[in-house]
């Protein structure tokens, strides 16, 4: 749509600023339509393309999959799909199938590959405070001795501490 790529121009232009923009019919393939061209680019995720741009990515580009659950889709899952997605046919992997392999957040991760997600967008302005606040981190190396541990605690509740005074 040239509306949005004028508007992307315009904001490289005045502020200099390079823009990914990601426009579809839900706010999760609108985060991944941001992601799939960069820098500068506007990427339009509809109902008739969404298969043939996202589908052919790898599991690990929806969001949300991480490297545990990347693992537990395959090879099985994601070998099939791909196999179901290169022969042009229907996708086999049922919203039964990756809640039998994931549990409750399979059948988001479903929702969400398959476009049948669709909360609505909450600006943070209007988001309830959260219940709890927490911080985790791996480290490079183990920590050893007190002083790397206390240096290492330091750390993870100090940025707690930041997120609980943001959350006021």
């Amino acid at each position: 749509n040239p509306e949005y790529t004028d508007q992307v121009n315009d904001l490289r232009e005045e502020l200099g600023l390079t823009v990914s923009v990601g426009v579809s019919f839900n706010k999760i393939f609108a985060k991944m339509g941001s992601d799939y061209k960069k820098p500068d680019a506007t990427t339009v995720i509809s109902r008739e393309n969404y298969q043939e741009l996202l589908w052919p990515l790898p599991i690990t580009s929806l969001l949300f999959v991480g490297r545990s659950a990347a693992a537990a889709l395959e090879p099985g899952i994601a070998a099939r799909v791909a196999a179901q997605l290169e022969r042009g046919g229907r996708v086999l992997f049922t919203r039964d199938t990756a809640a039998s392999i994931l549990g409750r957040q399979g059948c988001t991760l479903h929702d969400y590959a398959t476009g049948a997600e669709h909360s609505p967008v909450v600006p943070a302005r209007e988001q309830p405070g959260p219940k709890s606040v927490g911080n985790g981190l791996t480290f490079p190396r183990n920590l050893v001795g007190w002083a790397e541990l206390h240096a290492g605690v330091t750390e993870l509740a100090d940025e707690v501490a930041v997120r609980l005074r943001g959350h006021g």
